[in-house]
């Protein structure tokens, strides 16, 4: 039986406890939904925007949509294990993605299928989930009360049909964490003692999607000609967004019209970018980590700002943009990590040699109350 822990110095421990694999699920949960609403707009336009129900009936798919997100609630609710947690993030991805794509039915009172701004609707309740989500997973590392809980779901799961090389070691992993950080020595057995009866399980023989695109990226991709290239594409990209924005608020000041605010929005967020960009790709040689943070920020505005109001301008068409500032923001995020991992490194070497041998390690205070 597993017993319970508490730890002194840990009394904010928070009531919910976040899941290891939360975040990625959510993430595919949206990545799903994305893809769902893409085939359906693309189904619809090809078949004429047929209607299920007769002449006097519409059922329309936002019901099917309610109908998979209920399903998957109901699956996770009614079984345990990796399995059906992974179904009904499938199911209620498709669900949201059919929930999602009708919105503009339901801020318009003439119920608008082809609303303009939906699309950038669907883009800013997209964005503020994958925010959401990361931070939750993202601001505070997980407690020692998470890390047991984590390695004990593991575990569980891995009575019945096994665990394979990796999950065991993600599970020893969070259990010396939690020991690290002053956890009740019982409860961690308890846990380890639920590894050992785990039968083991063959590595997977097809490898996952991550290890594929690992393989397949080229040396290229991991040095500094990945880091030019994204660097010198989102300044051309914010330049031109520039120029188009600056050029269509011309002649909206020229016509009758007035100024559209899709207009301006385009032109902050490409001015914005514009800036960032050229201050840091001029002193992108130098080494310093204020020029990649810079073009960070000009990647996080092109996509959570700009391309909002080019959603409402292209519908659709605006995807190419997106993909252009998330692949700067995944290569930026990237090269910002290594380079704080090898500033750290070096830092810890350097006051390693001038303080010498640390002195011998005194007992923890941490107590431990049953």
């Amino acid at each position: 039986m597993i017993s319970g822990f508490r730890i002194s110095g840990f009394r904010n421990r928070p009531h919910l406890l976040r899941d290891a694999q939360g975040s990625g699920l959510v993430e595919a949960f949206v990545i799903i939904g994305i893809v769902t609403i893409l085939l359906t707009r693309a189904y619809l336009h090809l078949t004429g925007y047929p209607q299920v129900g007769g002449s006097s009936l519409h059922i329309a798919h936002v019901l099917w949509g309610g109908l998979g997100m209920v399903v998957a609630l109901v699956t996770v609710f009614s079984f345990l294990g990796m399995k059906p947690r992974v179904l009904g993030v499938v199911i209620g991805g498709i669900g949201f993605g059919l929930f999602l794509d009708e919105i503009g039915k339901f801020v318009t009172k003439s119920n608008d299928y082809f609303y303009r701004p939906s699309v950038a609707i669907m883009y800013v309740v997209i964005v503020v989930l994958l925010l959401v989500n990361r931070s939750l997973h993202d601001v505070r590392p997980p407690t020692p009360t998470e890390d047991v809980a984590n390695a004990a779901a593991i575990a569980l799961g891995g009575l019945d049909r096994g665990l394979d090389r990796a999950r065991r070691e993600q599970a020893l992993a969070q259990l010396r964490r939690a020991a690290a950080a002053g956890a009740d020595e019982a409860t961690l057995t308890s846990v380890r003692d639920l590894l050992t009866h785990c039968p083991d399980r063959n590595s997977r023989t097809v490898p996952t999607a991550r290890e594929l695109a690992r393989r397949a990226t080229p040396a290229f991709a991991k040095g500094p000609g990945m880091l030019w290239t994204a660097a010198v594409l989102l300044t051309l990209f914010s330049t031109l967004g520039l120029l188009s924005a600056v050029i269509t608020l011309d002649d909206d000041l020229r016509g009758d019209e007035g100024t559209d605010i899709t207009t301006v929005g385009q032109l902050t967020g490409s001015a914005i970018a514009f800036v960032l960009c050229w201050s840091a790709i001029v002193r992108l040689r130098n080494g310093k980590l204020w020029p990649l943070q810079f073009l960070r920020a000009a990647a996080l505005v092109t996509v959570l700002l700009t391309e909002v109001f080019d959603f409402v301008a292209q519908e659709f068409g605006a995807l190419l943009n997106v993909a252009v500032g998330l692949g700067a923001l995944v290569v930026f995020s990237s090269r910002i990590a290594v380079t704080e991992r090898a500033r750290a490194l070096s830092l810890g070497n350097s006051a390693a040699t001038k303080l010498g041998p640390l002195p011998p390690r005194e007992p923890s205070s941490l107590t431990v109350d049953r």
